[in-house]
């Protein structure tokens, strides 16, 4: 439930598109007996937004309300979780595998779409939907033939899915903005939380289960896929009873005793409950016949189709190919839902913009304007406890700036020896990229984040060029987000959020996911700069002067804006000499 510090654009307080209150809106159609239509997201051509990827343009496309589509039509089944969504034509897979995953996750999934929604009750064409914004939609769909054109459930006498796609389509302009996306976008926008990717083949069985199970301890959402390679082969199942191109959950990690042998676990579940892995270490695996009984208690196994099912380390990583972590609030979780150890863990974030001339200042080659960009304070207080918290993430940094100058073997060795001594407070840190998919196009600028010690000195060009970085997100990258997980002593520093060309506009915003005593804030002076001489400026001035005449009011705002202006203008007339 929303409360006055709930922080607007949240799940439970979203900012309302465009406006429009629900409401009001289901109260008016209610009272005049018509059904809402949607000025903002027309049924029209322009919504659908594929003309040169539409596989049959001669073929006409209607828009049709579900009870036009089918008789007995409902928005949501009773059993969500063992329903399915099928992906029409369109390339959104990323966003229908996010849907799935939410589906596992009740308390999530109810707050994204509602429960009080009826194709029968109070029914008036209207739907809403949150994902940081509360979304309103007329239930008309497109339908080509008879069939829903784009996303639509297994089950297909319901809607909920597809209205969700529709919903999350007006947000960005069209449904042809959709195509082409990571599941970890979805995650994101759905949970509000942090999601990133792990490719499962790249840990050994026993590391990726230690980290999961790290993640799990902190309240993560967990999903993982077997990679289809085409659109026919989503939905096929192997050999062992798993399903190509779907979500499954993983809910649990643990380990039993098998002939003195200590097996790795992972508990998965499968949105569709009626098909389940026949595998190794599955419900009627007689690998369970060596396990004794109190330890097959302890971790409630259950010969019993019910979608829920274990699996070892070692065979999950030889059939699974993609793991998906998303760290979320404890906040969006109810008391039932989380674990006691999460609650310390939260999310913080800040809004930020780089603006051509000002806070545009390019990756760290650009020396004379670095700089600029815009600075964030993080303040790291609350340490680890124990190692295992540190087992989501890759601690790797291998993806190195290509301006970055290595350390000698010997100096590496000795902050290696430093670090290893350390206390550590872990701290995923991510940029995210606003409002760049739009247009029915992609258009994501290379972005990066550094992070630096901050000392009591002033955080102009010398500093940047006399230190480095002890944090980084890696190579700029063309993504709507990047992140990191940094383990870093307990101290104050600054995270740089920077575009890869100088002079690129764009917003922003700059999240942390850590303990609760580690905050994130923005700097009171993002530039920071050194003053000029009073010789200088009465040089630029003169300049100026001449080119612009003597427009009192002019100088008047010039003179005004002159500590800010008249650095930034100084400092580009001595790089140009």
């Amino acid at each position: 439930m929303a409360t006055d510090t709930t922080p607007l654009g949240s799940i439970e307080n979203p900012i309302k598109f465009r406006g429009q209150d629900y409401k009001t809106l289901h109260t008016k159609c209610l009272k005049s007996g018509g059904l809402f239509c949607d000025p903002t997201f027309p049924a029209e051509e322009k919504s659908i937004g594929i003309p040169d990827r539409d596989p049959d343009p001669k073929k006409e496309i209607k828009w049709l309300r579900p009870k036009e589509i089918s008789k007995n039509a409902v928005f949501v089944e009773d059993t969500i979780g063992t329903t399915d969504i099928c992906q029409g034509q369109l390339g959104d897979c990323w966003l229908l595998a996010s849907l799935s995953c939410l589906t596992m996750h009740p308390t999530l999934f109810v707050k994204v779409v509602p429960p009080d929604q009826s194709l029968s009750e109070s029914y008036a064409g209207i739907f809403h939907f949150t994902v940081g914004v509360a979304k309103k939609v007329a239930d008309s769909l497109p339908v080509r033939q008879g069939q829903l054109l784009f996303s639509r459930s297994n089950t297909s006498n319901e809607f909920w899915s597809a209205l969700v796609e529709k919903a999350y389509a007006k947000l960005i302009g069209s449904y042809g903005s959709l195509k082409g996306g990571n599941i970890s976008e979805g995650m994101e926008d759905f949970t509000g939380g942090i999601a990133y990717s792990k490719d499962v083949s790249s840990h050994t069985p026993q590391d990726l289960w230690r980290r999961l199970k790290g993640a799990l301890s902190r309240g993560g959402l967990l999903s993982c896929f077997i990679h289809a390679g085409d659109s026919l082969e989503i939905s096929k199942v192997t050999g062992d009873g798993l399903v190509k191109g779907h979500a499954y959950a993983i809910i649990d990690c643990d380990k039993v005793t098998k002939a003195s042998e200590e097996i790795l676990l992972l508990k998965l579940r499968n949105p569709w409950g009626f098909v389940e892995y026949c595998g190794p270490w599955s419900d009627r695996c007689k690998n369970w016949d060596d396990v004794n009984k109190a330890e097959r208690d302890r971790i409630k196994l259950k010969i019993a189709e019910e979608g829920e099912f274990w699996i070892s380390a070692e065979a999950f990583s030889s059939l699974f190919n993609t793991v998906e972590l998303c760290n979320v609030n404890p906040d969006t979780l109810d008391e039932e839902n989380t674990p006691a150890s999460p609650a310390t863990w939260v999310i913080n974030e800040h809004e930020g913009s780089w603006a051509p001339g000002s806070t545009a200042g390019g990756s760290r080659k650009c020396n004379y304007t670095y700089y600029q960009n815009p600075q964030f304070k993080l303040v790291l207080k609350e340490q680890d406890q124990t190692e295992e918290e540190d087992e989501d993430e890759d601690d790797e940094d291998d993806d190195d700036d290509e301006d970055d100058v290595k350390m000698a073997p010997n100096e590496q060795k000795k902050v290696d020896k430093q670090t290893h001594k350390a206390k550590y407070c872990t701290v995923v840190v991510e940029l995210l990229q606003k409002n760049r998919r739009q247009k029915d196009k992609l258009n994501f600028l290379n972005i990066g984040f550094h992070v630096y010690r901050l000392q009591t000195v002033c955080l102009n060009r010398n500093f940047f060029k006399q230190n480095r970085p002890v944090g980084r997100s890696g190579k700029y990258s063309a993504q709507r987000g990047v992140r990191r997980k940094l383990r870093l002593g307990p101290g104050n520093y600054i995270i740089i959020a920077s575009t890869y060309r100088p002079n690129q506009p764009g917003e922003f915003f700059v999240r942390t996911f850590a303990k609760r005593g580690n905050t994130l804030g923005p700097t009171l002076n993002p530039v920071m700069v050194t003053p000029i001489s009073s010789e200088d400026q009465m040089r630029i001035q003169k300049t100026f002067d001449e080119v612009a005449g003597p427009d009192d009011k002019l100088n008047n705002m010039i003179t005004c804006t002159a500590p800010i202006s008249l650095t930034v203008l100084y400092k580009r007339y001595i790089h140009q000499q």
